[in-house]
Order: C-alpha cells, then structure tokens, then sequence
C-alpha cells in the first residue's frame, strides 16, 4: 500500500484550485447584486413617469387656472357650473397639445373613472370663490391638491 506522506497532501491541497462551489457562491453574489440593482432601476423609471404625470397635471390646473381669471366671465364660468361640466380628466390631455384647446372645452360633466382629474367647485357670491381641486393616486392612496382663488371686483 502507497504511504503519503504529510507534505504531498498538504501540496495536493495548496494546488488545488476553484470548485464547482465557489464559482456557483460567485455567480448567486454577482446574480443578486444585479438584480438589486435592476430593480432600483425599474423604481426609479416608475417615479420619474408618475412625477412627469403630476407635473403635467399640476401645469393644466395652472392653465385652467389662468384662463379663468383673465379669459372667462362670471356667466361663463357659472355656465360650467350649473351644467355639470365640472371635471377635466388629465389622462386624455397632454400639456404640450393644451393651448390649441380652448378652456372652456377641456370641462366634461362625466367623471372620469382614474385618477388624475380636476374638478370645478364655484362658491356663488359677489365674488365667485372658486376651488380646483387634483386628484391623483399616490402609492394607492387618493392625495388631494387644491388650488383657491377669486374670480370679480373686489377690494382686499
């Protein structure tokens, strides 16, 4: 029978090299830092496409919000009250195609079924307060953002 002696194992072990083992744990840290870093990827694709939609809806209240102080009058806009015509859906609009629209067509009196919307409300008075109010969805919650002001004559 071969006697080996205690240096040739310890050189049969020093020359040994990589395993099957070690090549698979390098590949799983390499797979999941990939990963990790694939998914923070696709969040912040998803944060950057739903802050775009919020800017854009945020620039169409502003735009409604203009148009209404310096181009409607009081009966157009209680017009658009008393008929319903009270909701604009942001989904169907983009900012960049907005001013070939008139205003007063961007109202419809059918609420629309996703957010984000906008909707009209008119406190009738001497000077008509008027509300905007967006609706968006946020992480599944519904977040509100108002935007008040004063439509007639006037004296702070």
């Amino acid at each position: 029978m071969l006697k080996l002696r205690r240096n040739d194992i310890d050189k049969v072990m020093v020359n040994k090299g990589f395993t099957l083992i070690e090549v698979l744990c390098s590949i799983t840290v390499f797979s999941l830092l990939f990963m990790t870093a694939l998914f923070i990827q696709l969040d912040t694709v998803k944060v950057k496409k739903y802050n775009e939609g919020v800017s854009s809806c945020t620039l169409i209240m502003e735009y409604v919000k203009n148009n209404i102080i310096y181009n409607f009058s009081r009966e157009d806009i209680l017009d658009l009250y008393k008929n319903g015509r009270i909701y604009i859906n942001c989904n169907e609009i983009k900012f960049e195609d907005i001013e070939e629209i008139e205003a007063g067509n961007l109202f419809s009196d059918v609420k629309p079924m996703k957010e984000p919307y906008i909707v009209l409300n008119v406190m009738e008075n001497n000077v008509l307060k008027i509300n905007l109010q967006l609706y968006r969805k946020t992480y599944g919650k519904i977040k509100v953002d108002e935007c008040e002001f004063y439509k007639g004559n006037y004296k702070k």
